[in-house]
Formats: structure tokens, C-alpha cells, sequence
């Protein structure tokens, strides 16, 4: 499994261990290392195989936590790390489908009464059980063994760290929670194909929201206002389809107003014309990966 030795969405990305029930990213940082890192749409379970973060969290006082313990973050949150030694740690995000499963198994048993609100927990940071602390070693085992059925153990080895964590209170509502919650499915919306023509008080409608209310709660979330978010969501698009198609047909699939004002804001975001990009792919960063 590669080390990512940044924060940057491009390195995570590109370097990552997806499989079909869990996304892992290793991050190994040098000492005195410091940036700003995002959990972006997803809850992130964070934990530490060796050193210490001093982290704080969405404007959090300052704390240090090491390998005994782990923090679980909602989507969107922003986080600022120093690492005052060399740091290698393992960040999880489950798929949703699989926490579904979990939760449709055992809620029942467990009588967990989950909250459905338009607000976030901030974080959780919590000492890991003997159980958590058993499932991360074979975690970590289950990459370096590199076995050719790699996606199925890390699936059931998944399950059950979903299980112990949906029984500490006040961690179930952060993992199950997001996908229920009417701004992801907003974000959700917005990533799709329905979405490129939908306006936002469309969307706001969609998820059961007035659009004053629905662009504050936005807003607050992921620090952008719902218009400039589906902008940088469309240009970042934009680019994939550029691979394929004319810039009019670009412009036309994804619902921008029209092709000049497509290639405007393109030339602001990216410094060159849409038909320029083609002519010479050159690299660009993911937006969002930047803000």
C-alpha cells in the first residue's frame, strides 16, 4: 500500500486502497510536520500506528492524541495537525452500503435511536477498545499480507469495526448519521447526472429544506455557498469531460448558462480556456483539493 506523505486530495486519491467496503489511506509524516486537512464528504475514523497529532478540530482548542486512541470525524470536517515526531498513521472510510447493512442487522438489538437533525457532532475522540485495537492490527495485516482476496477481508474485518463503533455513544450518530443527513444528500444530488440541471432551490425542495435555510446550513458545512460549490463541482467535471467531448457539448451536458460564460469562469479557475486544456492537458489540481 503506498504512504501518503501529504494531505493534498490528489495524493489521497490517487494513492489510496479502495476496495468495494472501505476506503484506507496511509499517511506517513515526517517530523514536524504541519497542514490542513479535510474529511471532505465522508465520515473519517483516524487513527495513529505510531506517534502523536496535535490536531485542532473545525476551530477546536489544541489537543494531542496518540495510537491508543482514535478520533471519528463527520464529512466536511477541517482540521489543522502538527506532528512534533514521525507520525504513521491509517484513516478508514466505510462504505455507505456497507454501514446500511450493519445497521439494518444489528439496530434492532442494540435499540439505537438515531437523531435526524441538520446539525453535526463536532468529533469524537475516544480511547480504542481491546476489541477496536484487535480489529485495527488485523487491519493492517490483512494490506501487508496482500492477499489476492483482500476485499473480502477487509470487508468483514469493515463490519466489525462499524459494529464496535456504533456501540460508543455519540460515534454511531457521526458514522450513520451523515448519508442521512439533507446536505450530503444535497452533495449527492449535486454529483449526479439529475443534478447538472437542477437549480438549488430545486435542490433545497428536494431534501425537504427552504432555500434560506438550506444555503445556511450549506454554507456553515463546507464553507462555500451551495452556488459556488456546484460551480467548482461543474468546472471540476468539466475537466473529465473535456477528455471526450467538444467544449460546447461540455458546457451543454453539465447546465451551464451558456458557452461563454462556461469558458469564462473556466479561464478565472484554471488561468486557460477550456479549448486551450484540450490542446495541451496540462495538470491541473482536483478543485476543492486547494480550498
Amino acid at each position: 500500500m503506498f504512504r501518503i506523505q501529504s494531505f493534498s486530495r490528489t495524493d489521497e486519491t490517487q494513492f489510496s486502497l479502495l476496495t468495494s467496503n472501505v476506503n484506507l489511506l496511509y499517511y506517513d509524516l515526517p517530523k514536524n510536520f504541519s497542514d490542513e486537512y479535510r474529511s471532505y464528504d465522508s465520515a473519517r475514523l483516524c487513527t495513529i500506528i505510531q506517534g502523536s497529532k496535535g490536531v485542532s478540530i473545525n476551530n477546536s482548542e489544541r489537543f494531542v492524541y496518540n495510537h491508543k486512541q482514535f478520533i471519528l470525524l463527520p464529512p466536511h470536517s477541517i482540521v489543522f495537525m502538527s506532528m512534533a515526531e514521525y507520525t504513521r498513521a491509517l484513516v478508514y472510510e466505510f462504505n455507505d452500503a456497507l454501514i446500511d447493512e450493519v445497521y439494518q442487522q444489528v439496530s434492532d438489538m442494540l435499540q439505537l435511536n438515531i437523531v435526524q437533525d441538520i446539525s453535526y457532532s463536532p468529533f469524537r475522540l475516544e480511547t480504542l477498545t481491546d476489541r477496536l485495537c484487535s480489529l485495527h492490527r488485523r487491519t493492517q495485516q490483512i494490506i501487508m499480507e496482500d492477499d489476492v482476496n483482500i476485499d473480502f477481508l477487509l470487508g468483514l474485518t469493515s463490519q466489525e469495526i462499524i459494529y464496535e463503533l456504533i456501540k460508543i455513544k455519540g460515534c454511531h450518530e457521526i458514522i450513520y448519521h451523515h448519508q442521512k443527513h439533507p446536505i450530503n444528500k444535497a452533495i449527492r444530488i449535486m454529483n449526479s447526472s439529475e443534478g447538472n440541471r437542477m437549480s438549488i432551490s430545486e435542490i433545497a425542495d428536494s431534501v425537504g429544506m427552504s432555500l434560506s435555510l438550506f444555503s445556511q446550513k450549506f454554507k456553515a458545512i463546507t464553507s462555500l455557498p451551495p452556488r459556488d460549490y456546484i460551480r467548482k463541482l461543474r468546472l471540476r467535471k468539466s475537466i473529465e469531460y473535456l477528455q471526450e467531448m467538444s467544449v460546447t457539448d461540455t458546457a451543454y451536458e453539465l447546465g451551464f448558462e451558456n458557452i461563454s460564460h462556461y469558458i469564462k469562469i473556466f479561464k478565472q479557475e484554471y488561468g486557460i480556456t477550456p479549448k486551450q486544456y484540450q490542446l495541451t492537458k496540462p495538470e491541473i489540481l482536483p478543485l476543492f483539493a486547494r480550498q
